[in-house]
């Protein structure tokens, strides 16, 4: 496996992080006059299931992306070799993303969503860079959307692939 995630920190979601569940212990405390152990749980549950719905809900946007590319394969079929792991531009976020080659289909996706494409049905392959690492920007025949997709790149991809004049 070939992982490939960005090393660079947040500092807002960090700040977030910590002050918000201060201020809600504080809203707690004085103007609720709750216990503050219960103020301290309820700020730390409110928080974990903000993050939770706004992660869960850009995986579900991602899920429904991919399933404009290829066609539907098991989670057991991909896992069966060496795949790159790594982070993807999506609607200005960035999200975990796996690619392998096996023979002639493309497999990429996430957990629970894997998809197969052709590689006779990819149109154009571009190799950009994002969060420091090499993301492939792929242009496939028969999408039913105009977005680019992403996978993640690595000499794994590499040295399965042939560039012939930019593709």
């Amino acid at each position: 496996m070939d992982i490939n995630f960005p090393k660079h920190k947040r500092v807002a979601h960090s700040l977030a992080l910590f002050v918000l569940p201060a201020f809600c212990v504080l809203v707690g405390l004085v103007f609720m006059g709750v216990n503050l152990w219960l103020s301290v749980f309820l700020s730390f549950l409110a928080v974990g299931v903000t993050f939770f719905l706004r992660i869960y809900r850009y995986r579900r946007h991602h899920s429904k992306f991919l399933d404009c590319f290829g066609k539907s394969i098991k989670n057991s079929y991909f896992y069966q070799s060496e795949y790159a792991i790594g982070a993807v531009p999506f609607e200005n976020k960035f999200l975990s993303c796996s690619a392998r080659i096996d023979g002639d289909n493309l497999l990429f996706g996430r957990s629970r969503h894997f998809r197969s494409v052709e590689l006779g049905k990819i149109i154009d392959i571009e190799i950009l860079q994002c969060l420091g690492h090499e993301v492939a920007k792929l242009e496939i025949e028969d999408s039913k959307d105009s977005r680019p997709l992403f996978i993640p790149w690595s000499p794994l991809l590499a040295e399965k692939v042939k560039f012939s004049n930019g593709t």
